[in-house]
């Protein structure tokens, strides 16, 4: 299992390869960032995958399964289930959005803070670690 180390070591990879935005108020989206490092990215996510929690999910069984149930369904609700699906996918995309500004605002907030003493940093226990 990745620990948070691991995690922000390769995270730190990547970062390290984004260009900044000549304008200080502009920051990269999450686009640009996969764009200029999509290697160290895609190690990040295969890292994550060991977790069960984010194991890869088997996209073709989920289409099967949609297909299933839409077939099942009556003709007139049928197009519900394009609906649900398209609104579900638009809500992961808009959570993942978020989560990727919230962690660039309080990666900010975070290099602002004066570094931690030795004595702090060794009691500093990280939740991906527990």
């Amino acid at each position: 299992m990745p620990t948070s180390d691991d995690v922000m070591q390769l995270a730190s990879e990547c970062a390290a390869r984004v260009n900044l935005p000549r304008r200080r108020r502009r920051y990269p989206n999450f686009a640009e960032v996969e764009e200029q490092c999509p290697e160290e990215y895609e190690e990040l996510l295969v890292l994550l995958h060991e977790d069960e929690i984010f194991a890869p999910a088997d996209l073709d069984r989920q289409e099967d399964v949609v297909r299933i149930v839409q077939i099942a369904l009556p003709e007139h609700l049928q197009r519900l289930v394009d609906e649900l699906v398209d609104n579900q996918a638009a809500q992961v995309w808009l959570q993942q959005e978020g989560a990727f500004h919230l962690g660039v605002a309080i990666g900010l907030r975070i290099a602002q803070l004066a570094p931690p003493t030795p004595a702090e940093d060794a009691d500093d226990e990280s939740y991906l670690d527990e």
